[in-house]
């Protein structure tokens, strides 16, 4: 499980190198620490394609400075979580996270370092989507659209056709579709069903900028 708490990868990244086991992700305002300069540099890799990908599709960068913390132990059931208004990310390192992510899952094929940095991805997608006003309760199934259709788009292009190939949703996916009782009891069905429903649309980057400018919403009032 992804985790967030409410209250194609770039390469060629060089981090500045800050005291100890810190680094600034050059031109991001993002600083990692971990404990090995391998990871730091594949979380600073990951930076770079979540800032790419947000250009690219007219979102608001997240606020920074940010800083995300690589850790070898995270709370149970997770392998990442962005803090709601404290600009912080924690993140299992790949040895760790390795072990406990679920191979059967849509993302169990990924090679462990692209997903990975795939999940840096999707906690950078929340930290952006963080300052978007939510009108409801809880605006949960609108976040992990967000920070799924950035995760899924920040894979290689073969990772990329082999998720599609595996998704084997061939109907048009509504909004009602998508909600969180589906992301909660069907984490694995949410997931391929966000990708689907953006690719149906007829501008996919324009669509992720109306609901990361509060246009679009898919949660409801429960009853």
């Amino acid at each position: 499980m992804i985790k967030v708490i409410l209250t194609g990868l770039a390469f060629g990244v060089l981090p500045t190198v800050l005291p100890a086991s810190t680094q600034l992700c050059e031109g991001s305002g993002v600083s990692v620490s971990g404990q090995t300069p391998k990871v730091l540099e594949l979380t600073c890799e990951a930076v770079n394609t979540a800032q790419t990908l947000f250009s690219q599709c007219n979102v608001p960068p997240f606020s920074t400075p940010l800083e995300i913390e690589i850790l070898e132990e995270i709370d149970p059931g997770c392998v990442g979580q962005y803090h709601c208004g404290e600009q912080r990310i924690e993140v299992l390192s790949p040895g760790p996270m390795q072990e406990v992510r679920n191979t059967n899952s849509v993302f169990g094929f990924l090679p462990i370092n692209e997903y990975f940095q795939s999940v840096i991805v999707h906690e950078l997608a929340h930290a952006s989507y963080d300052n978007v006003p939510c009108p409801l309760v809880s605006c949960r199934a609108s976040h992990e659209y967000v920070a799924y259709a950035f995760q899924i788009m920040s894979l290689s292009p073969p990772s990329l056709a082999t998720f599609e190939s595996s998704s084997k949703l061939d109907r048009y996916i509504l909004n009602d579709d998508l909600n969180a009782m589906v992301l909660f009891l069907a984490p694995d069905s949410f997931i391929q069903k966000v990708w689907t429903h953006l690719t149906q649309q007829d501008d996919p980057c324009s669509y992720i900028g109306r609901i990361t400018e509060g246009e679009v919403f898919f949660d409801r009032v429960m009853p």
